[in-house]
């Protein structure tokens, strides 16, 4: 994961489409303060403009599943990591839990599989997958 940006980041998700069977294919575009100052209900704000000089692929060349939520409605579970970088493993979750009910994957086939949690500004997006993702740094506009 050296290519990921390190520590927590205000990042946008800007993609995230299948692109080939069951090949996930993830963008991620850091986001900056812009130099204006406006005004909002709670105060002076910067608004956060995407930086497509910093975008991050994601791919996962295979997964069991994935799911996308509304930034909005996250709640922790129980010793979710909420801070250090927007990328994690996780060892134990619901998802997990979820997959393990509802399909046939196990540790013998298709092997051995982790939960990979992304946090951007405006999503969560869970991955199941017996791979960890190729990631590497985009230049330029998102395709």
């Amino acid at each position: 994961m050296t290519d990921f940006p390190a520590g927590r980041r205000k990042l946008l998700l800007a993609e995230i489409g299948e692109s080939d069977s069951n090949l996930l294919r993830v963008v991620v575009t850091d986001m900056q303060p812009s130099e204006e100052v406006s005004n909002s209900p709670v105060g002076p704000a910067r608004r956060l403009l995407p930086d497509p000089s910093s975008s991050v692929e994601l791919i996962w060349e295979s997964y069991i599943a994935y799911a996308v939520r509304n930034e909005s409605f996250f709640q922790a579970e129980e010793g979710e990591l909420q801070y250090g970088s927007n990328l994690h493993v996780r060892e134990s979750s619901a998802f997990l839990d979820y997959v393990a009910k509802t399909t046939t994957a196990s540790p013998t086939f298709p092997g051995p599989f982790q939960h990979w949690a992304l946090y951007t500004l405006n999503h969560c997006l869970d991955v199941v997958s017996c791979e960890q993702p190729r990631i590497r740094r985009i230049d330029g506009a998102t395709s």
